[in-house]
């Protein structure tokens, strides 16, 4: 029998983290400013520009999903041929793939665009956390990932929303393209792990790796679907939400750093510190459950005070479930190529729920023209997620 991985506290040797840790980190808060200049911005952008709500959320599946969609190919990928060309090549990717948006366009050039930039971000994110949980998977770096990316998130859209104002959306995108080059350019110079399937024997532990997966492992990507179907609604709520209840569109900037601002402030000793005993499958049961709270509350009208409960209650369910999950899947593959390619099956569920949610979610918006439409999305799923934490609470792995 292995160790319940719904247990934080297992007798698995913990890993160390090296000097590696700290740089890839860095190159995840660089990585993480940058989208959020543009992303909380993108769904009022496009709307000015004349596409429908229902394009729009299509849109923004492909830009968040698509990618996903492909990250168990990605990461055979990364596997072979390791994951500094595969983080440099999606940054191309996606600098590319980005440029479509700078200038006003047809909806099926910004859906191509959405898609190539949504390959570069997946490829290099994948690159990115493989040699990071290489190093080191236990619940604090963990936590520590989650960090580095909300760090980036504080500090995006205040930077976004300004440039928005003094200048326009295609200078924000047109600075970031830019930031990606010299992130890339960077990259060249550090050092990463060879490839996962480069040494000798290699073949040999793939099939091994390979196994049948495991009931478990099932139940984990059905958590993994209800998640990213619950978050791909946010970018397309918290825009329309936030201006309604704001009267300004800089709301949805506003709304976005304080995400980042509670996330940073309260994950770490949440989830390090005073959570550190509880099974990660509590864990996530309770960030599935203010899920279905935080959703409740949009058929209130939306004021300041609304808009913020609703971004409370989300921002604690994110901080607890997006992590948890990462370690969970950890603990379930951490040997050989087995982390590779189940944090790319996962991010692959990710993708398929995020095209489908948003697609979903921006569908309703435009059918009932109300944003609080989408918890009729959002709320089965928190369900499903919630219902998959306590199977995760209950049984047990088998080897």
């Amino acid at each position: 029998m292995m160790p319940d991985p719904s247990k934080n506290g297992s007798k698995e040797p913990v890993d160390v983290a090296t000097s590696s840790t700290w740089v890839f980190l860095v190159a995840i808060v660089i990585s993480g400013i940058t989208t959020f200049m543009f992303y909380p911005l993108i769904t009022l952008e496009l709307i000015d520009r004349g596409v429908g709500a229902g394009a729009t959320g299509l849109i923004l599946g492909l830009l968040s999903g698509t990618g996903q969609i492909l990250s168990g190919l990605i990461g055979v990928v990364n596997a072979r041929l390791g994951s500094k060309t595969l983080a440099i090549g999606g940054l191309a990717l996606r600098s590319v793939g980005l440029l479509v948006f700078a200038f006003d366009s047809s909806i099926l050039l910004y859906a191509v665009g959405a898609v190539v930039a949504s390959l570069g971000s997946s490829s290099t994110a994948l690159a990115l956390k493989t040699e990071l949980m290489r190093a080191s998977s236990d619940r604090r770096t963990i936590t520590m990932r989650s960090i580095a990316v909300n760090l980036g998130a504080l500090v995006g859209p205040s930077i976004g929303g300004v440039v928005f104002v003094v200048a326009s959306f295609s200078v924000i995108v047109l600075s970031v393209v830019t930031s990606y080059v010299l992130l890339g350019l960077g990259l060249l110079f550090v050092t990463f792990k060879p490839p996962e399937e480069s040494g000798p024997g290699t073949k040999t532990r793939v099939r091994s790796d390979g196994r049948q997966l495991d009931w478990l492992f099932f139940v984990l990507i059905g958590c993994t679907l209800a998640y990213w179907g619950i978050y791909s609604q946010w970018p397309l709520v918290v825009p329309l939400y936030a201006e309604s209840g704001f009267g300004t569109p800089l709301g949805s900037s506003w709304v976005y750093t304080g995400n980042a601002i509670l996330i940073l402030v309260l994950q770490y000793p949440l989830l390090v510190k005073l959570l550190k005993p509880v099974r990660s499958s509590y864990v996530l049961a309770l960030g599935f459950l203010l899920f279905v709270g935080s959703f409740l509350v949009l058929p209130i009208p939306a004021g300041p005070a609304t808009v913020i409960l609703f971004a409370t209650l989300f921002s604690l369910a994110e901080l607890l479930v997006s992590p948890t999950l990462d370690e969970v899947t950890a603990q379930l593959r951490r040997e050989g190529t087995g982390l590779t390619r189940a944090y790319g099956t996962t991010a692959t569920a990710a993708g398929v729920s995020s095209l489908i949610g948003a697609s979903a979610g921006g569908a309703l918006i435009e059918h009932f023209d109300s944003p609080a439409s989408v918890m009729y999305v959002a709320v089965p799923l928190a369900v499903l997620g919630f219902t998959g934490a306590v199977v995760l609470s209950r049984r047990k792995a088998r080897s």
